[in-house]
């Protein structure tokens, strides 16, 4: 690969969707403090209350993992939020495994560090109507994992 040519495995709306969805889970508990206080008890709240935790839960998970994934030359690049870039050649790239939630896909990648310690990334490609993108991070991996493994 020329050293000097750059490809972006993850969407461009990673941290709007990271950062959008915080705002909305913030938004929601002074709405859901009203609905506690102006009803009475009943099991809806108990299941509304679980599925918050479980989104607030969720959200904490992609801020632990989700990354920046960039491809220059023949090194992979991730920078997780909060936390100093890594770079790793290719033979480093674990299995990469994926999840879809509507248009957003999750890939899950185990990078190998030098001390033979893994480490979690997730890579997120959005296929929203705005984002006008076709990336799919995980077929990339897997073509960058084959052709590392055959040198």
């Amino acid at each position: 690969m020329d050293n000097q040519k750059e490809i972006k495995l993850s969407s461009n709306w990673t941290n709007v969707g990271l950062y959008g969805g915080s705002l909305l889970l913030l938004f929601m508990v002074p709405i859901l403090v009203l609905v506690i206080m102006e009803q009475k008890f009943h099991m809806g709240m108990v299941v509304a209350g679980i599925a918050f935790l479980g989104l607030i839960g969720f959200l904490i998970y992609l801020f632990m993992y989700t990354c920046d994934a960039r491809i220059i030359g023949d090194k992979i690049v991730l920078k997780k939020q909060f936390r100093p870039t890594k770079e790793y050649s290719f033979d480093k790239i674990g299995y990469p495994t994926s999840f879809r939630l509507k248009r957003t896909k999750y890939i899950t990648v185990e990078m190998k560090n030098d001390d033979n310690t893994t480490e979690k990334f997730i890579i997120m490609n959005s296929r929203s109507l705005l984002s006008f993108e076709n990336k799919d991070a995980e077929q990339v991996l897997i073509s960058l994992r084959n052709l590392a493994g055959k040198k």
